[in-house]
């Protein structure tokens, strides 16, 4: 306040500052200005409130009895000390986030009280209370310097096992912590209330001092978690050692020890699936050792750079595995003993698509192992081996004599089955006469040696293999009895293939929609087992299986982000490499960016190496020219696509895609040209087709339907195309396929197009509008919209005012679409 000289005029001047910094605030700079023309003023200094004006403050708030607030206030003011700026801060905050809400139904503020507690602070708090750790007592200082080595939170028996092998005190030092608000106590667990107070406690700590203390620490528990086999206590004790390093190391016998510590503590991780987290306890155990080791402690230094390579090919971290194989390779003391390591770099191989790198080597290894291969296998040779197999088979009278079958114990045989399943991935995308020779191989040295490991696969691509040849249900059949072999020996480092391979043979008698969900354990399951491959495999055919399915596209988008992400980051490009085209399509039937589809330049490589992924490539292209009728391009895609002529052994749910669109090109190539050729690939297509739906009406009947009526369209037979036409949509819908109802109802609209019946042609084409919206397909459904405006807008039988519905269903935005204005148009047409 201030009195003016002339008369009874005052001022009121606000301001604030922190009382520390009120010399070089302008606050502090005003008020000395005013002072100097001996101008009265008063600085008042705001104090922290105490619990019981906290609580008040916080019932004044709320509107409610200070009795029932005061739970809540207890946690505001432990948070804040009192501070009025803080308290306002922290309270909107907590209204902010729903933490503190209201009730509709009580009337009342309610408030969650432990997720309060457990909230971080805000940076002006966490400021203000990191200066005020400086003002703690200096055992309090060491305890909170000590709980920060341990990270964010930390567990009270940790800290009382730390205090009593120590012989320092911790806990009474940290209730005065918690008493102060530098630290949280909930359930035991003590954790600080933001990084940088733990960050501030850890900054105590002499930088010279800090590995010899976490080394200290670590040693400390170590006992203690082996004694009581606590595998939190067992992690945490070789984390600390870790930090320590081996600097920190006085005895250079306590670095075997450690390094086995480690080695126990990675494989333990391994059992849990953190494989990361393994990679990082084998990798430290490995620093520890000493120069010498190989000679020294050969077994300790073998056991920890294989399993770091198990973990690298998980994490798809080759460059690691590379060095740590090298390594091997180098110091191992027998041809055995580099197998596993061998094995693992293979497999990076393949994943990377170095595929004839990857054969060359896994060839020489079986070779090595006593299994010979030919170069090259003829199909005459290929059923002499089906026809060897199914006789080996028949040992076996029932399939429960064959599940129960002894275990293969020879361990140069076990790691050939596992040579064997490698090249058979490889086999798949480069040498595929070979690929059911292997498959056979595994089969036939289950049945002369054992089950092994990799048996339940070797089971399961021999039922694919069976069912390719035209005998699905026998190949449904060992479908079953892998999936029976894999619960009974437990072979988790390929059930996730299993699980992914039988699923898509099964979707031959059960429906399509039923298998998404097996895809999605199947992953999961090859994900715990530390088989990114099968992993990736299973997420591959779940994107490819849902997009043949009819699964909404929105849903479909996010799946493939997330595969199209687990690829990338596991640099598996031949993945990739069948993948982009079907990313790229549904971005353009959606009607949005494609810029997310992988620009990886291995993967374009990739493709021209591997027939296959050219084959699904050109498959995806010719489907998306297709959809949007863009007929010329079509058709030299479709040209392009026919003259691949690969002899697939294998057979899944995706493959009949294939028959069904390569079909449906191919009759309308032939409507359009009258070459014979496309009649004659629409008539194959179809006759696979049928074999299908004999099997298994719900997946491929409405399949069935419309390749006959397309069939029937290009004979004339107009009768019985449009009878065909109906039995299509009727079973699409009836099954649940609604982009293939979405397709029929579009075909049938060109057929009565070509028929004359215009009115019937555009009801079909706004039904196909309608169902392709509905499934996400954006741009299609638009382009619909597009062609019956281009080439039906002058029909003199259509009204001016339905064409106006029609074009302002075209240009309306899609978000807001008006599904009323469609129905009306239907029904003026009728």
């Amino acid at each position: 306040m201030s009195e003016s000289s002339y008369g009874k005029r005052q001022f009121f001047f606000l301001g604030s500052s922190r009382e520390e910094g009120m010399v070089d605030h302008a606050v502090g700079d005003m008020v000395s200005s005013i002072r100097q023309f001996g101008v009265h003023t008063k600085i008042v200094k705001l104090v922290c409130m105490d619990k019981e004006m906290t609580n008040t403050m916080v019932s004044d708030v709320l509107c409610l009895s200070p009795r029932l607030t005061r739970t809540l206030s207890e946690i505001v003011f432990h948070k804040t000390k009192g501070n009025p700026l803080f308290f306002s801060q922290l309270m909107m905050s907590l209204c902010k986030d729903g933490l503190v809400r209201l009730s509709l139904s009580c009337r009342r503020w309610e408030w969650d009280e432990e997720k309060i507690q457990t909230r971080k602070l805000p940076d002006d708090v966490v400021a203000f209370l990191t200066s005020s750790i400086e003002r703690l007592p200096q055992e309090v200082q060491m305890a909170l310097s000590t709980l920060s080595c341990f990270g964010h939170a930390t567990n009270a028996t940790l800290i009382k096992v730390l205090e009593t092998k120590c012989g320092n005190a911790l806990i009474e030092p940290l209730e005065i912590a918690v008493t102060e608000g530098v630290l949280d106590r909930v359930n035991d667990i003590y954790s600080f209330g933001h990084d940088r107070l733990q960050e501030a406690a850890y900054n105590m700590i002499p930088p010279e001092d800090r590995c010899v203390l976490h080394f200290k620490y670590g040693a400390a528990l170590v006992t203690r978690s082996l004694k009581l086999q606590d595998d939190d206590l067992l992690f945490t004790a070789a984390s600390q050692i870790n930090r320590g390093g081996p600097a920190a190391v006085e005895d250079a016998e306590q670095t075997v020890l450690i390094a086995n510590l480690n080695l126990t503590a990675g494989r333990k991780a391994m059992e849990m699936s953190d494989f990361s987290a393994a990679y990082s306890f084998f990798d430290n155990g490995i620093s520890f050792l000493r120069k010498g080791h190989w000679q020294e402690h050969y077994d300790l230094s073998l056991q920890l750079f294989e399993s770091a390579t198990d973990c690298a090919l998980v994490l798809g971290d080759i460059t690691s595995l590379k060095l740590l194989t090298n390594q091997i390779i180098t110091s191992a003391k027998s041809f055995e003993e580099k197998l596993n390591a061998t094995y693992n770099t293979v497999s990076a191989l393949a994943y990377a698509s170095q595929l004839p790198e990857s054969v060359t080597r896994s060839i020489l290894v079986l070779s090595q192992l006593g299994e010979e291969l030919l170069d090259f296998y003829s199909e005459s040779d290929t059923k002499l081996y089906i026809e060897q197999t199914q006789s080996m088979l028949k040992i076996f009278t029932t399939d429960q004599e064959l599940i129960q079958y002894k275990k293969m114990v020879d361990p140069n045989k076990i790691m050939a089955m596992k040579f064997y399943a490698r090249l058979r991935l490889s086999f798949q995308m480069t040498k595929v006469e070979a690929q059911p020779i292997v498959t056979m191989k595994i089969v036939q040295l289950s049945i002369t040696r054992g089950m092994s490991p990799i048996s339940p696969l070797g089971f399961t691509y021999f039922g694919m293999l069976l069912a390719r040849l035209g005998d699905i249900r026998e190949g449904c059949r060992y479908v079953r009895i892998g999936r029976k072999l894999l619960d009974k020996i437990g072979s988790k480092e390929v059930a996730g293939e299993v699980i992914c391979v039988g699923t898509q043979i099964m979707c031959f008698i059960e429906p399509v929609q039923a298998a998404l969900e097996a895809h999605i354990q199947g992953h999961k399951t090859a994900l715990t087992a530390g088989d990114t491959h099968g992993a990736l495999v299973n997420s591959m055919f779940h994107s490819g299986t849902s997009m043949w399915a009819g699964t909404k596209l929105s849903a479909l988008t996010k799946q493939h982000a997330l595969a199209h992400r687990l690829m990338e980051e596991h640099g598996h490009v031949t993945f990739l490499a069948h993948m982009t085209q079907m990313f790229k399509n549904i971005s353009r039937l959606t009607g949005t960016d494609d810029s997310h589809v992988s620009k990886i330049e291995g993967v374009k490589k990739a493709r021209e190496g591997n027939p296959h992924a050219s084959y699904s490539q050109a498959l995806q292209e010719m489907y998306i020219k297709f959809m949007f009728r863009e007929y010329e391009e079509m058709k030299v895609i479709a040209e392009k696509y026919h003259n691949f002529n690969l002899h697939a052994w294998n057979l899944t749910y995706i493959h009949t895609s294939h028959a069904f669109y390569g079909g449906l090109v191919s009759s309308w190539v032939y409507r359009q040209s009258k070459d014979a050729k496309w009649a004659d690939r629409a008539r194959t297509a179809k006759f696979l087709m049928k074999k299908w739906a004999d099997c298994n009406e719900w997946n491929f009947q409405n399949k069935l339907y419309l390749m006959e009526a397309e069939e029937a369209f290009c004979n004339k037979a107009n009768d019985s195309a449009e009878s065909l036409y109906k039995k299509a949509l009727s079973s699409a819908r009836e099954h649940r396929f609604i982009h293939e109802e979405a397709l029929a109802h579009e075909l049938a609209g060109h057929f009565f197009l070509d028929s004359g019946k215009k009115e019937t042609a555009v009801e079909h084409f706004m039904q196909a509008h309608e169902k392709y919206y509905e499934w996400g397909a954006v741009a299609k459904s638009n382009s619909v919209l597009e062609f019956v405006q281009r080439v039906i807008g002058e029909m003199s039988s259509l009204s001016a005012y339905a064409l106006s519905d029609l074009t302002s269903s075209s240009n309306r935005n899609t978000d807001n679409e008006d599904k009323n204005t469609r129905k009306r148009m239907s029904e003026r047409l009728k």
